[in-house]
């Protein structure tokens, strides 16, 4: 009957955490709003303006954004660019978050399993800085440039900490998952 009961309660939670995962105990589990929430800055800052680009002062400027870069790269052909910024400024930071987010919420961390995982986090980790790298290397570009002049936004800002905050966070997670035994 205590059987029962304790099936019954993880089809009630739809199997969804792991009875040993970090989101269950009480020291790791901000781990996992923290990564939702950098995930949800990182998306934002997608759309939100990242600078606004002057060709000649106060006659021609434009605002762009890291959607709006991609949209005019592909809309012009430009695919080999289009597919490095949408590979390590959109694809590769939200699978490294989203993979963050499943460890922590489906891995064993009593398990020899969190060694394995642990691995996967350090090796997501050391790919971290390609995205700023990225929009760094935009903002060169335009820079370079005499007649341009470039007004930097919000939206790279918010870009730069929700990537920042992605490293540190899958740093807390590998150390967490590292650590010998769970703290309940």
């Amino acid at each position: 009957m205590a059987r029962m009961s304790a099936l019954k309660s993880r089809e009630e939670r739809g199997g969804i955490v792991h009875a040993n995962a970090l989101a269950l105990s009480r020291r790791w589990f901000w781990l996992g709003p923290a990564m939702a929430l950098a995930l949800g800055l990182l998306v934002a800052a997608w759309f939100l303006p990242t600078m606004t680009v002057e060709k000649v002062p106060w006659i021609w400027s434009t605002k762009f954004s890291i959607w709006r870069v991609v949209k005019g790269l592909y809309a012009d052909g430009e695919y080999v660019i289009f597919g490095v910024l949408v590979l390590f400024s959109m694809v590769f930071p939200v699978v490294k978050l989203a993979a963050g987010i499943w460890v922590w919420a489906r891995v064993d961390a009593l398990s020899h399993g969190a060694r394995r995982a642990v691995g996967f986090v350090a090796t997501l980790g050391k790919w971290s800085m390609v995205d700023v790298f990225v929009v760094a290397l935009l903002v060169a570009a335009i820079q370079v440039s005499i007649i341009t002049n470039v007004e930097v936004h919000a939206g790279i800002y918010v870009f730069c900490g929700a990537v920042l905050a992605s490293i540190a966070l899958l740093h807390f997670l590998e150390r967490a998952l590292a650590q010998p035994r769970l703290k309940v």
